[in-house]
């Protein structure tokens, strides 16, 4: 086990958020991406360590590196490797080391959705608008006002996708439990990818109930209670989906999200005249992953938007 301070250090973190260990603990090394390293405890809990600041979510460690670690790293630290985390960093077993001298440790309600007042239908609708277009751009599989037939890509997947979304709202809006319950867990693990876009959806639209949450309303202690059977959900069946989107699932179900979608939700609760921060958050969450933060963003406006309007 490394214990010196001589070997390469990959880098010193900025923050640490409030979810992630600094007590003596073994991790294995989970996964090996570009700007991310996940890592698992022996409960199976993910933690990360990413270089690009909107990836940071309160799992995650996040190091003022640049370095690509699928090029530069993998050779020695892939999975089924383990490190050791201590207070002073984190200690792969190959001698590498991150270096938590001097990190930010984050609070928890730095990490917590911001309150929002339902916005006008007008204001809702040009935000949907402005997301189909972004959708439209990266070509994403699933599409807010994309016609059922004409799915550029996936329109198998499509028309499932938003058969499941009709029925969501069916049992939303009548407050079913065991409807509402049975059409979430459909949609968890729903989609191909280490984040699937039925999960991703569904932090986004967690996020909104949460924005809401403290207001009291028949609807907004539905909205609780399904969050609390979506936790249950992860908690009972750790192979009901990936290991990375059940990580952001459990975050999202305690009301801690990352921020990319920090950035959003509070540029939604802007009571700004016009959408230049709305805008420029789409754009900053249409680079995460592939289509997963474009697909959350897609959550969150459903969530303002289903009472009032029809999602085509």
């Amino acid at each position: 086990m490394h214990t010196g301070w001589s070997s390469t250090c990959l880098g010193t973190a900025e923050r640490i958020g409030s979810r992630f260990p600094l007590s003596p603990d073994m991790l294995i090394v989970h996964s090996v991406y570009a700007t991310t390293i996940n890592l698992q405890d022996t409960n199976g809990t993910l933690y990360s360590i990413v270089t690009k600041k909107l990836a940071c979510h309160p799992a995650a460690v996040l190091i003022d590196n640049g370095i690509r670690f699928d090029t530069t790293v993998s050779a020695r630290v892939y999975p089924g490797s383990t490190a050791t985390v201590r207070e002073e960093g984190l200690f792969f077993n190959c001698g590498l080391w991150v270096s938590f001298l001097g990190a930010t440790r984050v609070h928890p309600t730095q990490e917590r959705a911001p309150g929002a007042s339902m916005v006008p239908t007008t204001v809702i609708r040009r935000r949907m608008e402005l997301l189909d277009s972004m959708q439209k751009k990266h070509e994403t599989v699933i599409q807010i006002f994309q016609q059922v037939g004409i799915a550029p890509v996936g329109q198998s997947f499509f028309q499932r996708f938003h058969q499941t979304l009709a029925n969501l709202s069916t049992s939303i809006k009548r407050q079913t439990v065991p409807d509402s319950i049975e059409t979430i867990r459909s949609l968890v693990g729903f989609g191909p990818g280490s984040t699937p876009a039925g999960d991703d959806f569904l932090c986004g639209l967690i996020l909104s109930w949460h924005m809401h949450i403290g207001k009291e309303s028949a609807q907004n202690h539905f909205h609780k209670y399904l969050v609390a059977e979506i936790k249950t959900m992860l908690v009972d069946d750790n192979r009901i989906t990936t290991a990375i989107s059940r990580m952001f699932l459990l975050l999202a179900c305690e009301g801690l999200f990352s921020d990319s979608l920090l950035l959003l939700a509070r540029a939604w609760a802007s009571t700004g005249s016009d959408d230049t921060d709305y805008l420029g958050a789409l754009a900053a969450v249409s680079e995460i992953g592939h289509s997963s933060g474009l697909d959350a963003a897609f959550g969150m406006v459903y969530g303002f938007s289903h009472h009032r309007m029809d999602v085509a």
